[in-house]
């Protein structure tokens, strides 16, 4: 083989790795269970059907629906104590959206992720360097949201069971009582096919 076929033939090996190793991409329903999502652990729809029923339980609270003032609620994060890796704040980041979104200004969300920098521009108002109009100070919060995210795995055989409990509260900022709490289970289970080597 010449040296110029060698680098043709390298050539098209290269282009067939390239081109053989991107899919396409189809567009998919969040609602639905796809069959690349089959497995065992946490799904878009388990994701959205959890921060929607827990949105849907918080909002009906006493202390939400009979409050005078709209009560104040800073996000604390949550815990995952499962042994999955699992971005618990996107839940409370969904649960926000959804209140936000339906619940007609029954409740203020506080935005502590940003709270050094209202810090600084508040600083930058007092001392002139910004121009501020009505003199506001930083709400402090009625409660907290958070919550923790367990799991339960079992394997036997070619078996596989996981169990996943996602568990949210709301607690009393001066008190620290829990005025409400609610939880959502999933259980799947998934078994292996056999794999024949010679």
């Amino acid at each position: 083989m010449t040296s110029c076929s060698k680098r043709i033939f390298l050539l098209l090996i290269a282009l067939a790795f390239v081109y053989g190793c991107t899919g396409q991409t189809t567009q998919l329903n969040p609602d639905e269970l796809s069959n690349i999502e089959r497995g065992a652990g946490m799904t878009s729809q388990d994701f959205r059907s959890v921060a929607q029923r827990m949105a849907r339980s918080l909002v009906v609270l006493p202390q939400i629906q009979n409050s005078s003032t709209p009560p104040k609620i800073a996000l604390v994060s949550v815990a995952n104590n499962s042994d999955d890796y699992i971005n618990g704040d996107m839940f409370l980041n969904k649960m926000r959206t959804e209140l936000i979104s339906h619940c007609e200004g029954k409740i203020i969300f506080l935005d502590r992720n940003i709270i050094k920098d209202i810090e600084r521009e508040n600083v930058n108002k007092a001392t002139g360097r910004r121009t501020f109009g009505e003199q506001k100070t930083p709400y402090g919060a009625d409660f907290f949201l958070t919550g923790t995210i367990e799991s339960i795995r079992n394997v036997a055989g070619r078996g596989q069971t996981m169990y996943l409990r996602y568990s949210f509260r709301l607690t009393d900022a001066a008190s620290s009582a829990i005025v409400w709490e609610d939880d959502y289970e999933i259980k799947r289970g998934k078994q292996s096919s056999v794999v024949y080597s010679e």
